[in-house]
């Protein structure tokens, strides 16, 4: 697991807060890019974040999570 994924699981609950049912690219532990669409998330992502590999994925929202308990 990178320094990336670790931030994502510490940071889990403010995601789903702030950008529920969004995708999101994160970099460098910071998201850098979010969007409806993973392919533009991870274009805006490697353009603002040049030679970094951006971890994309989609939050989320709470009602998707209850299912999961």
């Amino acid at each position: 697991m990178d320094k990336d994924d670790q931030w994502v699981i510490n940071h889990f609950s403010d995601l789903v807060k702030e950008y529920a049912g969004k995708y999101v690219a994160i970099t460098d532990e910071t998201v850098v890019a979010a969007g409806d669409a993973a392919l533009e998330v991870e274009t805006a992502a490697k353009q603002r974040k040049p030679g970094k590999t951006p971890s994309v994925l989609l939050v989320p929202r709470e009602e998707d999570m209850a299912c999961l308990l």
